[in-house]
């Protein structure tokens, strides 16, 4: 009977060791994180490519995609306006969008260029799939919700027009 229990006693410990670790293989997110982390630790290895934006904003834009080989690795966009700026990183790892990263600057009053307010928002991916957003609050947005699939579809839909355009030979970036 001592035996038995002791066996039940090993196999317990065995389950809870393994249990996190495996619990924690699940969770996307810190992989997505390292690979955003090993991107910019090697960014300054990557060829740059520098593009115009066009119809993006009001006031235009611009674009730099960092290339390992022919891999986009991160897209780094600016977005001007009257009020204010955006700049939006997009991240890849094998060459789906795995992460972006959006930074809104308010200025305070038209053109001034002095910026009053910014905001923050996070956005995860996985399999053509937005499967978090953490927004400006830092609070996590419901999956079910009519902006969450909106922003999903945009930020895709951008993600695959902004590589194209990287991609191509013109020197300008159209909105579509």
């Amino acid at each position: 009977m001592k035996k038995i229990l002791t066996t039940i006693i090993v196999v317990l410990l065995v389950l809870a060791a393994v249990a996190p670790a495996s619990a924690q293989t699940d969770d996307p997110i810190p992989s997505i994180r390292q690979h955003y982390a090993q991107i910019n630790r090697n960014a300054a290895r990557y060829r740059k490519v520098k593009k115009n934006l066009s119809g993006f904003s009001e006031e235009g834009g611009t674009l730099v995609a960092y290339f390992d080989g022919p891999n986009i690795m991160k897209i780094a966009a600016n977005y001007y306006g009257e009020g204010g700026k955006s700049y939006e990183e997009y991240y890849y790892g094998n060459g789906k969008l795995i992460f972006v990263l959006r930074r809104d600057y308010q200025y305070n009053k038209p053109l001034s260029g002095k910026v009053v307010r910014t905001t923050e928002n996070r956005f995860y991916f996985k399999h053509d799939q937005m499967i978090r957003w953490i927004d400006e609050n830092g609070k996590q947005v419901a999956t079910d919700t009519s902006e969450y699939a909106e922003k999903q579809k945009d930020y895709l839909d951008s993600s695959k027009q902004l590589s194209a355009g990287a991609r191509s030979r013109k020197r300008t970036i159209e909105s579509n």
